[in-house]
């Protein structure tokens, strides 16, 4: 079902809004087990990356491998449970009533905090990824498994989307960037915990953090942003690795 005008004013407001129960468990049931098939490497992913934490010794970890994330196209292209999802009706149609109908996938990704060793993701916005305009692409957060504020839920920042895009730097690995141009902690956001089947649509330049995973269980999240399929590159020489996928309507020549 589309957003309520209360859910539809909330986003235009803070930037964010949770449906909850958007996904049926045997969804979430499908998405899970597939990526503990790739965690476990009972499945090979072939175009698409795989992180592992940075600090975290593989074969000590006895939980499959300390995977941080899947990431990529790829991922819908070459695998169907992935497809499917990202097709999902519950939230195409919610993407469609903040972007139109003519909508292209910008990014996919299995986020994913292992037992214990979950690190946090520090303040960032996801536009800065991505030099792309218009600068107001969806990013669908989809709950996998409980997601709480000892496990590494979202916390986001209420309203601070409409501050436009800050500055962002480099930190502990090449693929991680935070916010430099502002001063945000835990006591500027508000925490988002979430059961499995619960969607999180949130605008691009949202600043936004996850905490470290410091249970005994898995949190685990699917992303998917949506562009509009009339986006165009800002950099004449744009990120190599960025890629789109179509998902509905029409697309358009020069567009990203």
């Amino acid at each position: 079902m589309p957003l309520t005008d209360a859910q539809f004013e909330q986003y235009q407001r803070d930037g964010y809004v949770v449906v909850e129960d958007c996904l049926d468990g045997a969804t979430v049931e499908a998405v899970t087990t597939r990526i503990e098939s790739y965690v476990r490497n009972d499945r090979e992913e072939t175009g698409f990356e795989r992180m592992l934490e940075p600090d975290v010794d593989a074969d000590s970890f006895e939980d499959g491998d300390p995977v941080r994330k899947f990431e990529g196209i790829d991922m819908v292209r070459e695998d169907d449970v992935f497809a499917d999802l990202v097709h999902d009706e519950a939230i195409v149609d919610v993407v469609e009533q903040l972007q139109g109908s003519n909508l292209h996938l910008l990014r996919s990704a299995a986020m994913l905090k292992p037992p214990r060793v979950g690190s946090e993701k520090k303040f960032h916005q996801d536009a800065a990824y991505y030099p792309i305009h218009p600068m107001d692409h969806v990013t669908v957060w989809i709950a996998l498994d409980q997601s709480t504020t000892e496990n590494g839920c979202m916390q986001v920042v209420p309203g601070a989307h409409t501050d436009g895009l800050l500055g962002h730097e480099a930190v502990e690995y090449d693929t991680d960037i935070a916010i430099a141009e502002a001063d945000y902690g835990p006591e500027d956001a508000v925490a988002l915990p979430m059961d499995p089947g619960d969607v999180l649509f949130q605008h691009c330049l949202l600043p936004h953090y996850t905490a470290p995973n410091e249970t005994e269980d898995w949190r685990r999240a699917y992303i998917a942003s949506y562009m509009r399929s009339r986006s165009r590159f800002t950099d004449e020489n744009p990120p190599e690795w960025v890629d789109s996928y179509d998902v509905t309507g029409e697309s358009f020549a020069g567009c990203v």
